[in-house]
């Protein structure tokens, strides 16, 4: 019983890169371009996909290509630049993602935290910033957890500050479609928004995707309640969603990290106004794990239901982002 204990804890899945060298240890998932592997002296190491040709492992995955096409089985010995899985051969720099079926929770987890802070002496001015996404991906849903915060406090004017939060819970459904539900919250004393509350049902289409990039359009139906700063009474409403967001990376040395996301709100229930929220994120790599990002957004209602509150507010923080 002791042996067959020591043989189960053994590390037995191998990696072969392009110069002929060969890793012993254990495929933990491959996204986004990179392997994360468990090695006995190395620990917890990530490979860049394309510096592998070949990859085995006794265990049970989920292999999806970028045709959204999902093949699931052991993965198997090929030649050079493929896999067998199951009964097919599969060539690797098709693939965009390996997922184990029974794998741990913590391995499934991704995400980033972002902590920025600027001070001017001349008007007594400080800003914080935070962000902060956590990613579980599981064989067939994706949940996603985000929180940004902003707070600038100066000697010459009334102190500001926003928060949004969103939970968004994805079901894939055949290759390139997905669907799902959302809650969010958002809240923007510069915009007079004292809060707003929203609930989101959408369907997605996945348009593009590589080990390079993701480019997808999201359209829905969306239930918000509203409260304003200078009025005591919330206003509900219906919205519908149409939306489109693009996200490139790479992993080569220095790594870059980059997103744009652009949705439009039209309102159903009151004629003529349209909300409109955009966001981008570049990242850069400083050292292993650590990037240094620039965040821009832009946020425009056409028709706040506040005769204080302005159309549009934009802005732009510099942070520095930990990656896990």
């Amino acid at each position: 019983m002791l042996a067959a204990g020591e043989a189960e804890g053994q590390k037995t899945d191998s990696v072969w890169f392009r110069n002929g060298d060969r890793i012993t240890g254990e495929v933990k998932s491959l996204f986004r371009a990179r392997l994360k592997y468990s090695t006995d002296d190395l620990g917890t190491i990530y490979i860049e996909w394309d510096k592998i040709v070949r990859i085995s492992s006794p265990a049970t995955f989920e292999v999806q290509l970028g045709s959204g096409q999902k093949y699931y089985g052991i993965l198997g010995l090929a030649r050079d630049g493929s896999v067998v899985v199951g009964a097919d051969t599969l060539a690797l720099m098709e693939i965009v993602t390996i997922t184990p079926i029974k794998g741990k929770v913590l391995s499934r987890l991704s995400g980033y935290l972002d902590l920025g802070f600027s001070y001017q002496k001349a008007n007594n001015t400080l800003q914080l910033s935070s962000s902060a996404r956590v990613m579980y991906r599981g064989p067939l849903a994706e949940t996603v957890l985000d929180l940004s915060t902003f707070r600038e406090d100066r000697e010459d004017a009334s102190e500001t500050a926003r928060l949004t939060t969103g939970l968004t819970e994805r079901l894939r459904i055949g290759e390139r479609w997905s669907t799902g539900f959302a809650f969010g919250y958002n809240r923007n004393e510069e915009l007079d928004l004292a809060g707003r509350g929203t609930f989101l049902a959408f369907g997605a289409r996945t348009l593009t995707r590589s080990n390079h990039d993701d480019f997808w359009i999201t359209g829905g139906l969306v239930l918000t309640r509203e409260r304003y700063f200078s009025t005591d009474s919330a206003v509900a409403g219906v919205e519908a969603l149409v939306g489109a967001s693009f996200a490139a990376f790479r992993y080569d040395h220095p790594k870059m990290d980059v997103s744009v996301t652009s949705q439009a709100y039209p309102s159903l229930s009151i004629q003529g106004r349209v909300r409109w929220q955009n966001d981008l994120r570049v990242s850069y790599e400083l050292v292993k794990d650590f990037m240094l990002t620039v965040t821009l957004f832009d946020s425009y209602d056409s028709k706040p239901q506040s005769q204080d509150a302005a159309k549009n507010d934009f802005g732009t923080t510099l942070a520095i982002s930990w990656t896990f």
